[in-house]
């Protein structure tokens, strides 16, 4: 099956798993949460993010830019390839052959997602044969691509990182990504769209609660809000898409703790707070994570 060239285009959005954030409007100075990892060699900071951000609010804290400062090294979720590779990773793993995914919906939610991915520019006619996570990830990247210009805070750290002549590293490939959310049973997958569809940015100029808990460095009201909600929802999702990430990333940190050197660790917000957030499973590997707070 060939894809669509509205889909193909799509490939080339940010593809990091994360939430879905809106708002068009920021009143307070931004104070994201940091933490920083020691060991007797290495540094590592620890940044949550939301992997897509309006262009007018400004997230950097003197507290981050310094952390900037100090690393060789900034680290980010996924690469997202090539346009040619990552086509080919969709044709393999979001094209479905069991028939059209509005069939798949619950009534109640059949309108809504018609509406929804009319209002990110896609014709639902196109897409009837994709998989119910490849829509998710549809509408938040289309959503956030035409509102916001595909402005982020990883695209802002490359930026950086390539500016200033730093070493930029990511965790995990497409493909990787990719393949933990076709894995989803069919109705983790239907649940995480219905989701997607509830919580779709409206056009009221309002902050999301989530950006503004970010913004504000809640942790306890972001793991509220992302971690428990998505656990309550599907417990299998959380554990293959949040709880065994933390563990690959915290693995991972631990790593960069025994060489030497400073790094700068961007993960996804919900990657970075609760019980099973990358702090904690370092804790339990012997490493305390502190919050820098100025």
């Amino acid at each position: 099956m060939s894809l669509p060239g509205r889909l193909r285009r799509f490939a080339t959005r940010a593809l990091a798993l994360g939430v879905l954030v809106a708002g068009v409007s920021q009143t307070a100075a931004a104070a994201p949460a940091l933490w920083v990892v020691r060991s007797s060699t290495a540094t590592v900071y620890l940044f949550g993010t939301v992997h897509n951000l309006p262009p007018n609010v400004v997230w950097r804290s003197p507290m981050v830019d310094r952390a900037l400062s100090q690393s060789q090294q900034i680290w980010t979720e996924a690469d997202t390839g090539s346009l040619r590779y990552l086509t080919r990773l969709i044709s393999r793993y979001g094209i479905s052959q069991q028939g059209n995914l509005r069939s798949l919906l619950p009534r109640q939610y059949r309108t809504r997602y018609e509406m929804e991915m009319s209002s990110a520019g896609l014709r639902v006619d196109q897409y009837g044969h994709i998989k119910p996570w490849l829509a998710q990830m549809m509408l938040n990247g289309e959503a956030m691509h035409r509102a916001h210009r595909g402005f982020g805070v990883e695209a802002d750290l490359l930026a950086y990182a390539h500016a200033h002549h730093r070493q930029a590293h990511t965790f995990e490939s497409p493909d990787s990504q990719f393949a933990v959310l076709a894995d989803m049973p069919l109705e983790a997958q239907v649940r995480a769209l219905e989701m997607e569809i509830d919580g779709y940015p409206s056009a009221n100029g309002t902050m999301n609660p989530l950006v503004v808990a970010w913004l504000d460095g809640q942790d306890e009201l972001l793991d509220h809000i992302t971690n428990r909600r998505l656990a309550q929802s599907d417990e299998r999702y959380f554990d293959d898409v949040i709880v065994r990430r933390d563990e690959q990333f915290a693995n991972a940190v631990v790593t960069l703790l025994q060489n030497s050197g400073t790094s700068f660790v961007a993960l996804g917000a919900a990657h970075l707070c609760g019980g099973t957030g990358v702090q904690a499973l370092l804790k339990n590997l012997g490493y305390t994570a502190e919050r820098v707070d100025k």
